[in-house]
């Protein structure tokens, strides 16, 4: 029986967007990209992929060419005031820190290689209306003339245009907000640490400093308990300095030196928040990723859930022969339980690398992290290994990673 809604527009070309389009275009339909950046992005930020996602990737053939672009950290180094030596914990969660535009490259790379399969692309525009009807969606751009698809799929992250304009009520109800700012930015290696995550939190704030690839850069988050979200894009970067200089000013440790070289890189501020919806599609427009269900870059589990979810959106499409009812009700039964698990994780972090806690407690939790750790290493001395990343564990990946074997025409 041949597929019916062939014709796909795909909104966002990050991770989501890229990787639904590669295995669409595997399984025979056509699928079309659009995007507002005007071409491939030369930088961005830096991302993890879970093991699951990474698992993943290993079954496309793509993981040793994400793992070599991208930094595998194998040492967690917990400072506690008062010691002047870090807490070393080994480390091995199976994920990999990777430039998000250099994992959007390698999808991209390989959705080019496919023999008589074109990816359309539309760079430089943006969805800017959606009309539905029994047999498709008419589609209007802010460039582009007027087209007419059969399915729509919102990939296009955590403030999601396709979300907006399809589904009812304002969209600020989907974004749930963990009472947290994070400041983010990347810096010269003043720390001197190889292979390793670096952190210290105090009360109300922390720091992570995550060594890059080349060991010679950092890339530092900084976590600020805050009931009051930072708008995006809403402040300059000298106000964003002085922001961040007002939370950790007076800390020790490293900070001295990292407000430092915070001064002379360019600081990202963005509220944490989750996308949380009690439904993913509105008749023949789905959505997918960060624009479905945003885990929070706290979490470590975007890329990871994205690249499940495209999966499984495109695995359920080709079952379904097409037919999107079934195929969106499959897709959201499969990724339900996952999501879960992924969401649970950055209110988690919040409370353990900002914690709302009063400067006595602070010393009291130190001393208990203190004690586990020890217990920690000695668990690993008799040959007990660190605990895996468990998010995505029940993902059913053996029931799609067929349809990478052959192309359906």
């Amino acid at each position: 029986m041949p597929f019916c809604n062939r014709n796909i527009l795909v909104s966002g070309s990050g991770v989501a967007g890229s990787a639904l389009a590669l295995w669409l275009a595997r399984k025979g339909f056509s699928p079309t990209i659009v995007d507002s950046a005007p071409g491939p992005r030369a930088e961005g930020d830096h991302v993890e992929v879970s093991r699951r996602g990474m698992e993943l990737l290993d079954r496309m053939g793509l993981g040793e060419r994400v793992r070599a672009l991208g930094a595998n950290h194998t040492q967690i180094r917990n400072h506690i005031s008062g010691r002047i030596a870090p807490i070393l914990l080994p480390f091995d969660p199976g994920s990999v820190m990777i430039r998000h535009d250099h994992l959007v490259r390698v999808l991209r790379e390989e959705a080019d290689r496919l023999p008589d399969v074109l990816v359309e692309r539309m760079d430089g525009d943006t969805v800017t209306g959606l009309t539905q009807d029994e047999t498709g969606v008419d589609v209007t751009f802010a460039q582009a003339h007027d087209r007419r698809f059969d399915l729509v799929v919102g990939a296009d992250g955590l403030y999601s245009p396709v979300r907006r304009l399809a589904f009812e009520g304002p969209d600020e109800n989907h974004l749930h907000r963990l009472e947290a700012n994070v400041a983010t930015f990347e810096t010269p290696n003043v720390l001197g640490t190889r292979d390793s995550l670096s952190w210290h939190t105090w009360p109300h704030r922390g720091c992570v400093a995550a060594t890059l690839p080349d060991n010679e850069r950092l890339y530092v988050v900084l976590m600020m308990r805050d009931r009051f979200p930072v708008r995006p894009r809403s402040l300059d970067q000298g106000s964003l300095h002085r922001m961040v200089e007002e939370y950790f000013g007076a800390d020790g440790w490293c900070m001295p030196q990292l407000l430092a070289a915070m001064r002379e890189a360019e600081v990202t501020v963005d509220p944490s928040t989750q996308v949380r919806m009690n439904v993913w599609s509105s008749g023949r427009v789905v959505l997918v990723g960060d624009a479905a269900y945003c885990p929070d870059q706290l979490s470590g589990q975007g890329p990871g859930t994205a690249l499940l979810g495209a999966l499984a959106l495109a695995g359920e499409l080709a079952y379904a022969e097409g037919d999107h009812g079934r195929a969106y009700f499959s897709y959201e039964a499969a990724m339900r339980p996952t999501v879960r698990e992924a969401q649970a994780v950055a209110p988690q972090s919040v409370e353990t690398g900002a914690p709302e806690v009063e400067p006595y407690e602070m010393w009291m939790r130190e001393r208990a992290e203190a004690a586990l750790s020890r217990g920690a290493r000695l668990m690993n001395k008799l040959g007990f290994q660190p605990a895996k990343d468990p998010v995505g564990e029940e993902f059913a990946l053996e029931r799609y990673v067929g349809m990478f074997k052959e192309r359906t025409d």
